[in-house]
């Protein structure tokens, strides 16, 4: 078997520094799927501008590649990326071959240019399962190593005080979090970065930066403890990968038991980060009363996937990822899409609501926000906020006070949205004629 390439030989591979740099932008798992390698052919597809994602298959041995995008370049972007992916280590060996990359072997095949490919990734060898549990035993290594210099820092800058953090430290060290393969830390780091230094000046900005900052270094305090824990439960390590940064293959969640509901798609959000694109959609299930949330991404300024619209409802087998709270899911087998939805929901006094959300976050401390519906009436006095018949009340984010309050005319409703520490985003209130979104 041939060794992994290095990043240098990909490099040389391209057609141009343009092809290149764009190869470059796309090797990151986010735009990817279904993704795998069996020496010595390497698969892929990747979301590109339309709805179907591309497909891309590479016979790492000569080499030879070829991808279902329209671009005359040879290699394209996408063949550059996934190349890269692997050469980089971050492709492991394993996964089911995909149809285009069995089609593409066999026709090859049929000309006389290679041995035919199965349905199924080629039996490996004993040498195969050994350098992938090296890699893996890598991977930890480096993890474990930059997880360290992560607590390092944050004791470093609680030290010396938070008001002296350097401009730009968090970034520098996000980037050495990426070398160090700890993608999750790396993004909440950038998510931190992002906030404005002005907001450091005055005593009630300077306090609230000071305050969200201390709770996040907590936060990234306590997932790099958990990583060196050894005892922790299963539900429990496998949250603290998925914040670190580590990946569940799409066919392992789609092979865990189904629930099958009529789901109401409840939210949607949109959100930019550096090269991607990432929607989150909220879904309800009508029957059993649980929530989804499905993840899509693309492309930064291309199409994302708007196959599940707020309002509509879709019948369909939803997989939820492990760890907990159960919230993220893949949508599997669909059995009918509903354009409106009529359902009932036992919507929450705030005091409950809250009380659910602590729960859930005894579970996953790193949970940026909470799926709830709270049956409450909007107000601008004293406060903008949702007053329930208790008279709790949470605050209103996202300036979602004055829509709300036209939608129900200040009158008692079931409004669904997301708790989060700045309070109540809503996304959606459930009136006599059904789902309206926000």
């Amino acid at each position: 078997m041939a060794d992994r390439w290095r990043p240098e030989r990909v490099t040389a591979l391209a057609p141009d520094s343009a092809s290149d740099v764009a190869g470059r932008r796309l090797a990151i798992p986010t735009p990817w799927s279904d993704v795998g390698y069996a020496y010595p052919l390497l698969w892929g597809a990747c979301q590109g501008s339309g709805s179907t994602p591309y497909s891309v298959a590479i016979d790492v041995s000569e080499p030879s590649y070829r991808c279902s995008c329209p671009s005359h370049k040879f290699p394209c972007k996408h063949v550059l990326a996934l190349l890269y992916l692997w050469a980089e280590g971050r492709i492991d060996e394993g996964g089911t071959l995909s149809r285009f990359a069995a089609q593409w072997s066999a026709t090859r095949h049929a000309a006389g240019e290679e041995k035919p490919a199965n349905d199924a990734p080629a039996e490996r060898t004993e040498a195969q399962l050994a350098a992938s549990a090296a890699r893996a035993e890598q991977r930890e290594e480096r993890v474990t190593g930059g997880l360290a210099e992560l607590d390092r820092w944050l004791a470093d800058q609680v030290t010396a005080g938070l008001a002296h953090t350097r401009p730009g430290a968090m970034g520098d060290l996000a980037a050495r979090m990426v070398d160090a393969q700890v993608l999750g830390v790396a993004g909440r780091l950038r998510d931190l970065n992002r906030r404005p230094i002005g907001s450091r000046t005055g005593a009630r900005a300077g306090g609230a930066w000071l305050d969200d900052t201390l709770a996040e270094y907590g936060l990234l305090h306590l997932l790099s403890r958990a990583w060196t824990r050894t005892d922790l439960p299963d539900g429990l390590r496998a949250t603290v990968r998925n914040h670190i940064g580590f990946t569940v293959a799409k066919e392992t969640v789609l092979a865990s038991p189904p629930v099958a509901d009529t789901w109401a798609v409840v939210g949607m959000r949109d959100s930019d980060e550096e090269q991607v694109s990432t929607r989150r959609v909220w879904l309800y299930g009508t029957t059993t009363g649980r929530y989804a949330l499905v993840l899509f991404f693309s492309s930064r300024g291309m199409p994302l996937d708007a196959s599940l619209v707020p309002g509509s409802g879709v019948t369909a087998d939803l997989h939820f990822y492990p760890g907990g709270p159960a919230l993220r899911a893949l949508v599997g087998d669909t059995h009918d899409v509903h354009q409106r939805v009529r359902f009932e929901v036992a919507a929450s006094a705030v005091s409950e609501a809250i009380a659910r959300w602590r729960r859930a976050l005894a579970e996953d401390p790193w949970l940026g926000s909470y799926p709830t519906a709270i049956r409450g009436s909007a107000r601008l006095v004293p406060s903008p906020g949702l007053a329930d018949e208790a008279g709790d009340s949470v605050r209103l984010a996202g300036g979602a006070t004055l829509p709300l309050l036209a939608l129900t005319g200040g009158n008692p409703a079931s409004v669904f949205g997301e708790l989060e520490p700045r309070g109540f985003l809503p996304t959606a209130v459930l009136t006599d004629d059904g789902l309206v979104v926000l």
